[in-house]
């Protein structure tokens, strides 16, 4: 008679099924860490969008309102031209905001916050050209209104219009995703209204 000899362990088929299964998984976690991971680095780069466009608008507001006397124009290179005189009395403007495309928001040609407050285009998740950032507009409008009484306090309430754009080269295969932040605020000139009473 022969015994039935039992034989612990794995058989090539079931240690095969076993490699697969659990490559499949190590694959899947692999492929959701790289997505999750490149979804915060275009997030991340998407706040600091928001950040610098609130912060820009908060202190244009601020020295607007604190001025004696605001003249807006348009630059030579398309975007808004804003000189602020702290004296009226004084002919040359204290301050002169203007913007550039890749440097941002300049105050007498430097960055804003005493030249500290840069347009985002260099930082974390943008050395390796995945996401680029650039102001594509910066514009100023008065108000409108059919009405000709109300055409001097419109033509010295002001919006403040700013278009940062962030192009994306992540998961696209390639491809270029582009989004636009827009950014507006009005602002109400007294000093200019005023003076024109």
């Amino acid at each position: 008679m022969k015994k039935s000899q039992k034989i612990n362990g794995f058989t090539l088929v079931e240690m095969s099924a076993t490699i697969v299964v659990i490559g499949i998984i190590g694959l899947g976690l692999i492929m959701t860490l790289r997505t999750t991971f490149l979804h915060y680095s275009t997030d991340y780069v998407r706040q600091e969008i928001r950040q610098y466009g609130n912060i820009v608008m908060r202190e244009l507001n601020e020295k607007i309102n604190n001025a004696q006397q605001v003249s807006f124009g348009v630059h030579q290179n398309g975007f808004a031209l804003i000189q602020i005189w702290d004296s009226s009395s004084n002919p040359v403007p204290s301050e002169t905001i203007r913007a550039n495309s890749d440097e941002g928001i300049l105050v007498n040609n430097s960055p804003l916050i005493g030249g500290t407050f840069q347009l985002p285009t260099v930082g974390r998740f943008r050395d390796n050209g995945q996401h680029r950032v650039s102001l594509i507009d910066f514009t100023w409008s008065p108000e409108t209104d059919p009405r000709p009484s109300l055409n001097n306090f419109n033509n010295n309430m002001i919006t403040i219009a700013l278009t940062i754009q962030l192009d994306s080269d992540v998961l696209t295969d390639e491809e270029t995703v582009t989004e636009e932040f827009y950014f507006s605020k009005s602002v109400f000139v007294a000093n200019n209204y005023i003076q024109t009473l």
